[in-house]
Formats: C-alpha cells, sequence, structure tokens
C-alpha cells in the first residue's frame, strides 16, 4: 500500500479503521491512563537518553511511543477482537501505526514549525509515508549491519540533532492524538511541555561548525531493511518455499 502524506489520503487510512479490528482494547479511564503513563514513560526515557549522549537509543524509544500513541488512540474506537490473526490486525503492523500517529491535522499547530521548521517536519512525514520509511530509521538507530559500502553502526548515521527533532516530532503526535481525552492526559502533558521546551532551548542555541553541517544531512535509511513487521512476516511464513 503506497501512502502519501496529503490529508485527504490520511483521512482514507482513517476510514478503512472503521472496517478493521484489533486485539488492543482500551475499555474504560483507568486503561486509557495507564497507557498514557506508559507513553510518557517512554517519551521521559528517550529525553534522559538524550542528556546521557544515547542517540541511538533516544530515537528508537521516540519512535516506539509514536507507536503506541496510535494503538491508545485507535484502540478506542476499533472492534476488539482476540481471535483476528495478526496479519489483519493494523495495530500490530509497525509502519501502519507509525502513519496513523500523524493525524490529518497534524500540520496546523507552530509548536514544532517554531523550533524545527517546517522544511524538516515535511522531511519527517515524507519519511513516515514511506513503506518502512521511519522503520529503517528505527532500526537503524538500534542495530549495526554491514552492507558493500561496509559496516556500520547507529552513530553513524543518528546525532544528536535528529534524535531531538524525532523526540520533538513525538512529542507533538502525544499531544495531538490523546491528550484531552482524560483530565489525566492534561495534567501529565504539562510534563511533555517541559521536555519539549528543554529540548527547545538546547535545540535552538548557537550551533557549532560541525553541528551545522550535520544539520544539512539527510536522515540515513539506506543499507538496512529490516522487515520485521508482524504483517509481512506472517507472509513470508506462510509462502511455500
Amino acid at each position: 500500500m503506497i501512502i502519501s502524506n496529503s490529508a485527504q489520503d490520511r483521512f482514507l487510512k482513517l476510514e478503512h479503521l472503521h472496517d478493521s479490528s484489533t486485539h488492543f482494547n482500551i475499555k474504560n479511564t483507568s486503561d486509557f491512563n495507564n497507557s498514557i503513563d506508559h507513553i510518557v514513560g517512554l517519551l521521559t526515557d528517550s529525553f534522559t537518553l538524550i542528556k546521557q549522549n544515547s542517540y541511538g537509543s533516544a530515537v528508537f524509544l521516540a519512535i516506539t511511543a509514536m507507536e503506541e500513541i496510535a494503538k491508545t488512540h485507535y484502540a478506542l474506537y476499533m472492534k476488539h477482537n482476540l481471535s483476528i490473526k495478526n496479519s489483519k490486525d493494523p495495530m500490530m503492523n509497525h509502519s501502519y501505526k507509525h502513519g496513523l500517529s500523524v493525524s490529518p491535522v497534524f500540520k496546523i499547530g507552530d509548536r514544532l514549525p517554531n523550533v524545527i521548521g517546517a522544511e524538516k517536519i515535511d522531511e519527517i512525514i515524507s519519511m513516515v509515508d514511506q513503506r518502512n520509511g521511519l522503520m529503517d530509521l528505527r532500526n537503524n538507530a538500534i542495530y549495526w549491519y554491514t552492507d558493500k559500502k561496509g559496516t556500520h553502526f547507529p552513530k553513524d548515521c543518528i546525532d544528536k540533532k535528529i534524535a531531538q527533532e524525532i523526540l520533538l516530532f513525538s512529542i507533538e503526535t502525544f499531544d495531538d492524538n490523546l491528550v484531552g481525552y482524560s483530565s489525566y492526559s492534561m495534567k501529565i502533558a504539562a510534563d511533555t511541555d517541559d521536555i519539549f521546551q528543554s529540548i527547545a532551548k538546547d535545540y535552538s542555541s548557537k550551533e557549532s561548525v560541525d553541528d551545522r553541517v550535520v544539520r544539512k544531512r539527510k536522515y540515513s535509511t539506506e543499507g538496512f531493511n529490516l522487515t520485521d513487521l508482524i504483517f509481512e512476516s506472517t507472509k513470508k511464513e506462510k509462502s511455500p518455499k
């Protein structure tokens, strides 16, 4: 399935969910608030890792938070069915959840573009909309791999600026998708707002010459294409050898 970054295609993707079921279920406010705690924990851990200069792991957790944000949001509305196959559950598909985490109205706000710029937001959304685009960045952030050009490690493609950008983007998806559904979500959003402001202040500080060179580099998703999506791996298991 090819997904563009147009709002129209995002609405069509949401309409598809009305005919889908998922294993996951948010049955009451307690479940929802526990999910909020879990997501804020991922975002907080990502921030802690940035402060510890562990940028690859920070990116991995920030992207994982986006997946959990989408799962929590749409588990509120989708039909709950534990008997469906994993391959039929959109919430078991990493890339699908990446796309769902970016709502059709995501770009309306000005908080994120005021920090990283509209062009950078478009670049990240474009990566979200590519099949396995954000998955490849997620995997490059945590795994090393070897290709014809040699052996590559997370530090080769993930730096502080990238980690900050992805975490800011993830926090914005959290605010856009989930804050407001419960009084607790609005209360705890103050914590993620503090993280956002802290990163924004550091991100906007005067950069060194080396930082400016790194800043121009595009996100690296080349060379590693681990298809560990349950949706895809299930197909492979069923394919005859």
